[in-house]
């Protein structure tokens, strides 16, 4: 989580003053992190319905990046120290005892009653809003099976029989899996494009637009689109369930004079969207990165199952959604189109 902070802050020198909203580049992270501007922020407080505790949650952090880490403190607010302490375990790559050790001398010279998280535990508690956690799931190096619900306890693959452990190199060393999947859940990110008016509005342009005979400007006006909710009308009389496309494909992150190797990023890309905002960077979701070095071949769909499970339990269940646009909770699904 921490190095996805770190992407999102800039230096705490740029901060001039921590009341002021224009200019603080924490509050603009986690703006940045739920799609939303200065000017919807002040609109947020008007509700017609209490949003739900995941809202809630999120406002709490907003009202973090202003208040000042102590009576007096201009330079940091409660927020910004708390990023830039990650960032400096980040890029040390302290542990969580280091991080700890830190933060017990920095309280001890701050003045009485200043609002420093008192460790990594607690720090990582009030950045959890932010939605930038990931699971880390072991995975057979051939791409056999994932170590992963009713198999996580397994020390071998059932299909090919390699270990999931590489052997020991010393006494009381920390078992280390041959191959990682790194899986980054979707549905906090879906939910956070009902929770700014800047995007909440245009989640029902797929429905909305007006579509010309014989003219295709999105995918909603093909006859594939028309047959699904033909197929599925619970699912489409709600025009804020989610449609989605996924897309992946082989690259070398080394480059090709490099030696060979083939990552795999799987990403969603949101199709209730205008044309010109579903395929920008920013509404296109990476969902998880297979590692290397050796291709996939056939087995992708090994790899895919936790984001399988995942749209799954959107489909069937849902998720409780806060619609800032219309401000009210409401019941999110999701389909893979």
């Amino acid at each position: 989580m921490e190095e996805q902070v770190v992407g999102s802050t800039s230096s705490a020198s740029n901060m001039h003053e921590v009341g002021n909203e224009n200019r603080n580049p924490y509050r603009n992270m986690v703006m940045d992190a739920m799609r939303m501007s200065e000017g919807n922020v002040r609109e947020c407080p008007i509700i017609e319905e209490e949003p739900n505790a995941d809202v809630t949650r999120f406002f709490d952090l907003l009202r973090d990046s202003n208040e000042p880490l102590g009576d007096g403190c201009t330079n940091h607010s409660k927020l910004s120290a708390v990023a830039q302490v990650f960032t400096i375990k980040s890029d040390h790559g302290l542990s969580e005892a280091g991080y700890d050790k830190i933060i017990e001398w920095a309280r001890s010279i701050l003045p009485e009653g200043n609002r420093l998280k008192e460790n990594f535990y607690a720090a990582k508690s009030m950045m959890k809003p932010l939605g930038l956690g990931y699971q880390k799931i072991d995975i057979c190096p051939n791409f056999c099976m994932l170590y992963y619900l009713e198999n996580a306890e397994m020390t071998e693959c059932m299909t090919c029989g390699h270990s999931r452990y590489k052997p020991r190199t010393g006494r009381g060393k920390t078992l280390m899996a041959y191959k990682k999947l790194r899986y980054f859940p979707i549905t906090p990110r879906l939910q956070r494009l009902f929770m700014s008016p800047k995007t909440a509005e245009h989640m029902t342009w797929h429905q909305l637009h007006h579509a010309v005979d014989e003219v295709m400007v999105h995918l909603s006006d093909g006859e594939a689109w028309k047959h699904f909710n033909s197929m599925h009308p619970h699912f489409s009389a709600e025009s804020r369930n989610v449609r989605l496309g996924l897309c992946t494909d082989g690259f070398n992150p080394f480059g090709s004079f490099a030696a060979s190797y083939s990552c795999w990023p799987v990403i969603l890309t949101v199709y209730n969207l205008a044309p010109g905002m579903c395929m920008r960077p920013e509404f296109m979701f990476l969902s998880m990165v297979i590692p290397g070095p050796s291709s996939l071949r056939w087995n992708i769909d090994v790899c895919l199952r936790p984001l399988i499970d995942e749209l799954t339990q959107l489909w069937s269940s849902g998720a409780l959604t806060y619609d800032i646009s219309r401000k009210h909770n409401f019941v999110m699904r999701a389909a893979l189109m």
